[in-house]
């Protein structure tokens, strides 16, 4: 079954004319591209080549998630100017919904959670809806930070609690800034802090909160995680366990507290 991020491959320009290749060498620049399209089936690598395979790209093709590849992955990767489309990026964060669902399940219940850099996961209103916690997102990508308070806003926002069937609407606040700039006394102790597939300051955010998850996905979803990353210098996360114990793993969701 073709996934929104084949779809996303075939809208990408550069990367159709990628898979035309029969044969390639691919160097130290574009190495994590191949990477990612070996991990999907497109390529197989033998020693310092890879080799095309038969699997056909879906139609129809995702322009917009295309332009992530083209606007952000690939320019950096080449060691050009990086011009965020930010609409591409808020589509991207999408792709990650169902594993955040099942990442969030595993947080236990809290009062007040902060996602430490919302950017590339998009973790969001899911981690309310698991956990009953109020939620402050904070990412220093206010373009991409906004839309995503848009698109909160329009949600049916009188949900229930976990547990608690009659309290008010669960609280977000958004904070468009880096998380070093947050003050510790805005909001006081969180009761836990997610983050995922970035560099964060751990010590700073083991100041603003009480529990400290970090979050891997695997397999396709994760090596293209790690590219939106870099490619925006948000830095790159510690590897599933790295640093703190393992609460959850399988195949594609890993959940360590650090």
């Amino acid at each position: 079954m073709s996934t929104a991020l084949d779809a996303g491959i075939a809208g990408s320009r550069y990367l159709r004319l990628l898979l035309k290749q029969s044969e390639v060498k691919a160097d130290d620049a574009l190495g994590k591209l191949f990477h990612l399209l070996a991990e999907m089936g497109y390529f197989v690598k033998r020693g310092d080549r890879y080799r095309r395979t038969n699997k056909i790209p879906p139609v129809p093709p995702s322009r917009l998630l295309g332009a992530v590849f083209d606007d952000v992955v690939i320019p950096y990767l080449l060691g050009e100017a990086v011009k965020p489309n930010h609409e591409a990026l808020f589509a991207a964060t999408a792709l990650f919904q169902p594993y955040r669902a099942r990442a969030a399940s595993k947080f236990g219940k809290g009062s007040l959670a902060l996602v430490a850099g919302w950017l590339p996961c998009g973790f969001s209103t899911e981690i309310s809806a698991a956990t009953g916690a109020d939620l402050v997102i904070v990412d220093e990508n206010w373009e991409v930070l906004a839309l995503e308070e848009e698109r909160v806003s329009i949600l049916p926002l009188e949900l229930e609690r976990v547990e608690e069937p009659l309290a008010a609407s669960v609280f977000l606040s958004f904070e468009a800034c880096r998380l070093e700039d947050l003050p510790l006394d805005k909001y006081g102790k969180f009761s836990f802090a997610v983050i995922c597939h970035r560099g964060v300051d751990i010590k700073k955010v083991k100041e603003l909160a009480e529990r400290v998850y970090r979050v891997n996905f695997g397999g396709s979803l994760g090596i293209f995680a790690d590219l939106i990353s870099e490619s925006l210098g948000l830095g790159r996360g510690e590897e599933c366990g790295r640093g703190g114990k393992i609460v959850y793993k399988d195949s594609e969701v890993c959940v360590t507290e650090v």
